[in-house]
């Protein structure tokens, strides 16, 4: 399986505290069946002190890279980072300042959990105008997509990627989340399932259960297809479909 939403660099946001839990977060991956994983730590959000840009967060991701090699933990990392959407992020991305996904075009992007639905489709199209394409981190957690479960079908039918995060399937960030998840995965409208992993004791690597649930839910070709399939598509630059659009 390939992860695409994770909190590992160690010591640049709220994931991963040290190397030696970035090194346990790795280790739970790989024995959960996880072999590549993109590093993406949070960036751009307002009010916190950004610990370093792109270059700093490069050095971070090659440092950690070497480390996984000398410690024999088989997993491919790829760059990336979590990009929390304000009016700027369009010309961070002129600037070349955001890392996406393994160099591909897909930019992992979040919002404010209550911020207003117009304010994200207008950002959505301004970064997809920037030649981005636009890879929303857990709609499913969003209030207006609580609220209107159709603008998430409307998102994947522009084009746009949908990443469910693996807790909501369990309840862990709410009913409200819970629900959501589970009707973008019964109409469709989902492309990956990530981790979105902070920390080795809670909110893990761990995707296997993620993998039993959704082939439970949906049968074992439609958890390939979020768990493997799509997210290598993304790392190679290739264009990539939700369910709906596949089967």
């Amino acid at each position: 399986m390939i992860d695409l939403h994770c909190h590992i660099l160690p010591g640049v946001d709220d994931g991963a505290a040290s190397i030696t839990e970035s090194c346990m977060m790795a280790r739970l991956a790989v024995e959960s069946g996880v072999t590549e994983l993109a590093a993406t730590p949070h960036y751009n959000i307002p009010g916190q002190q950004e610990s370093g840009g792109a270059p700093f967060l490069k050095e971070q991701f090659l440092e950690l890279a070497d480390r996984f090699r000398r410690e024999n933990i088989p997993l491919k990392l790829h760059t990336g980072m979590e990009v929390f959407v304000t009016p700027e992020v369009p010309r961070l991305i002129r600037e070349k300042r955001l890392l996406t996904l393994g160099g591909s075009r897909y930019l992992l992007v979040e919002f404010d959990f209550d911020a207003p639905r117009r304010y994200a489709d207008r950002m959505l199209e301004e970064i997809a105008g920037e030649g981005c394409i636009p890879v929303v981190a857990h709609p499913e957690r969003y209030f207006f997509a609580q609220e209107d479960w159709d603008c998430l079908l409307r998102w994947a039918q522009q084009g746009y990627v949908l990443q469910v995060n693996k807790g909501s399937f369990f309840g862990m960030f709410g009913r409200r989340a819970q629900r959501t998840a589970h009707w973008c995965l019964g109409e469709g409208c989902i492309h990956l399932v990530g981790s979105d992993a902070h920390s080795p004791y809670r909110r893990t690597t761990r995707l296997h259960d993620a993998w039993a649930h959704v082939a439970e839910w949906d049968g074992p070709e439609i958890a390939d297809f979020l768990l493997k399939e799509n997210p290598g598509r993304i790392l190679q630059d290739k264009p990539v479909r939700a369910v709906m659009a596949q089967f």
